[in-house]
């Protein structure tokens, strides 16, 4: 099943409905999407729709939001020289907020695209000298290129395939999930998850974690907890980490996940590790970025997902269907680039029933089998 297929049937998470979803239309016949047209609903967002597509028309000088997503992404696609371009060009904004946000986008990449905790601390370690607006772009380009030296998620070197599967699966186990989305319910889930080494239902816990009416300063105290009663050194380093940038961090569980994870018995080869960055390669890289700049190209549709800014092309969004999807055009192509084919086998629809004919009832209905995990 893809979901280029224009209707296709998804069971309720809470019941033995089925609804009819149109991955094209990005429409939903449930209530939710029909109460309040636009938003997708979780039906949506389970296969992988979590934007309403803006109006996207590549320019050479791009908005913000648009080169903070070139930033990410290049991050994420570990592009070192397309990571530094955005960075001079968001250089040129001085809004009070623009260098904050910047350094923000660095700090919560060094973790939401990378394993090596060592590489997150020292981006945590500078992410306030980053922010300021005096500090030189060099300073922020080297620590792009100490996130770029590193091995991501997709890459088999990292461990992180079964870290963003068992975000999907978390994720869904979420959606089916009977009861409310209280502190007490998701600290259960989490403490459980751990326990049993079930790092699907660890990781639950911790998104279900930001649906409670609980701060995200106490959301990473209780997972420091957790990580000091079980003695976990990764994870407490990696809370450890949010709880000193706890403002830049307040919307962000990136760091709070990874520690679910490893606790949950989630291990990545590279976590302390990480590569010497050197001045004059800073500089080097710099100087091409800023040369590039005498002539810039409008900014490819790859950079933007349509969710952080107006964009089509969501093949690189932070969301676990499409990080799963990376992970598997790694294993067919060798690397993961814009200029692939992504294929409908990329899409892995497991912990969802999912039909191609309406079905009558649960009992006959033709369920399309779910990919294997890769």
């Amino acid at each position: 099943m893809s979901t280029t297929e224009q209707t296709l049937y998804l069971k309720s998470f809470s019941g033995d409905k089925w609804y009819r979803v149109s991955p094209t239309a990005r429409t939903c016949d449930c209530a939710a999407f029909r109460a309040m047209p636009g938003p997708p609903c979780k039906h949506l967002k389970a296969i992988g729709i979590h934007n309403e597509w803006r109006p996207f028309v590549p320019t050479a000088r791009p908005t913000f939001s648009q080169a903070l997503s070139g930033l990410v992404k290049s991050l994420r696609l570990r592009r070192p020289d397309d990571a530094v371009y955005w960075l001079v060009y968001l250089d040129t904004f001085r809004e009070p907020t623009s260098r904050m946000r910047v350094a923000r986008r660095l700090l919560i990449g060094s973790a939401e695209d990378g394993h090596s905790v060592e590489v997150i601390e020292n981006v945590a370690r500078n992410w306030r000298h980053l922010a300021r607006v005096k500090t030189d772009i060099l300073h922020l380009a080297a620590e792009a290129l100490r996130i770029c030296k590193m091995p991501n998620w997709w890459h088999p070197d990292s461990g992180g395939k079964d870290y963003i599967y068992s975000g999907l699966l978390a994720e869904r186990k979420l959606f089916h999930y009977r009861g409310h989305h209280t502190f007490e319910n998701m600290a259960c889930l989490i403490e459980k998850g751990v326990a049993e080494k079930d790092r699907s239902l660890a990781i639950a816990g911790v998104l279900g974690l930001s649906h409670a009416r609980l701060s995200a300063t106490r959301q990473a105290e209780f997972v420091a907890e957790i990580a000091a009663k079980t003695g976990h050194r990764i994870a407490l380093r990696l809370t450890k980490v949010h709880l000193q940038a706890k403002w830049a961090l307040s919307s962000d569980n990136n760091f709070l996940s990874q520690a679910a994870w490893v606790m949950a018995g989630g291990e990545s080869p590279i976590a302390e590790q990480s590569k010497d960055v050197f001045a004059t390669e800073v500089f080097e890289l710099v100087e091409r970025a800023r040369e590039r700049w005498r002539t810039p190209e409008p900014i490819p549709g790859w950079c933007c997902d349509g969710t952080h800014s107006a964009g089509d092309d969501p093949r690189f969004m932070g969301v676990w269907f499409h990080m799963y999807a990376a992970c598997l055009a790694f294993e067919r192509y060798g690397r993961v680039n814009p200029e692939d084919n992504w294929i409908p086998e990329f899409y892995c629809y497991d912990g969802l029933e999912i039909s191609a004919e309406p079905p009558v009832s649960t009992s006959n209905a033709s369920v399309v089998p779910t990919l294997a995990a890769g």
